[in-house]
């Protein structure tokens, strides 16, 4: 019984802080949204939280190096993603939510290659293919 009472309160202690490490608002602003378009130079499928690096050429011609964060490998990788799928230099775009500390980085929503293939945050996917069902599941309206 003390064991129980003390897992719990262990539990009721840092359940907040766990959560807030998935709290993204704390460092991208969902209501800010970026597109960049840059050479793709690594990407780092990792848990909890992948990195993909584009070079990206701002208006006065200079390269800046853009991180882009996103879901862990096992949520991309159910998705298709792999250590191999952009080749280097390849010309990427990528669409996520600003970070609110002014460094060169955002949040993936989705990043589309140069010959359409789209490629989402898994979030973003299911609420995708729920809302598709949830259509599919209305009647049509009487005329």
């Amino acid at each position: 019984m003390k064991t129980a009472i003390t897992v719990s309160i262990v539990f009721l202690i840092f359940s907040p802080i766990l959560n807030a490490h998935h709290a993204r608002t704390a460092v991208y602003d969902p209501s800010v949204r970026e597109t960049i378009s840059g050479a793709f130079v690594t990407l780092r499928l990792a848990n909890p939280h992948t990195r993909l690096y584009i070079d990206v050429t701002n208006d006065k011609g200079e390269t800046e190096r853009w991180m882009i964060e996103g879901p862990g490998k096992l949520s991309l990788a159910r998705r298709g993603w792999n250590d191999n799928m952009f080749a280097l230099g390849e010309t990427i775009t990528v669409i996520g939510s600003r970070s609110i500390t002014g460094n060169k980085s955002i949040w993936l929503e989705r990043v589309r290659r140069s010959d359409g293939t789209e490629y989402l945050d898994p979030r973003i996917a299911d609420q995708l293919i729920i809302e598709r069902e949830r259509r599919r599941r209305i009647p049509p309206a009487s005329q």
